[in-house]
């Protein structure tokens, strides 16, 4: 090999090297700002998590309402039936009161 392509060759590790180098750094770069991203992910999902469990507390809080609700409207309805029978007892014994006391009368 002559001293000018052993030249020529040793330009070509360095060209290749420096290539290398600049390509590692761009590879460098890359790979912190996927770390970021990863970082800035993993934040985004624990506050996800964390708004998810707040809102399953607030679903479980409603559906214990709406239960209550349910039961109370239940009870409601109960007293009302009730209610009515009393109050068509008094309407009859009224009516009896006043159509009896209507023949007893010329």
């Amino acid at each position: 090999m002559t001293n000018e392509e052993m030249q020529k060759t040793i330009e070509f590790i360095l060209e290749q090297q420096a290539r290398f180098s600049v390509s590692l750094e761009h590879l460098s770069e890359a790979q912190q700002r996927t770390e970021k991203n990863l970082a800035e992910l993993a934040a985004a999902q624990m506050q996800q998590a964390q708004q998810q469990a707040h809102m399953n507390e607030v679903v479980a809080a409603i559906a214990d309402a709406q239960q209550r609700t349910e039961d109370r409207v239940a009870e409601l309805a109960e007293a009302q039936a009730h209610t009515d029978e009393r109050l068509n007892s008094l309407i009859s014994v009224v009516e009896r009161y006043f159509s009896n006391g209507r023949k007893d009368k010329p």
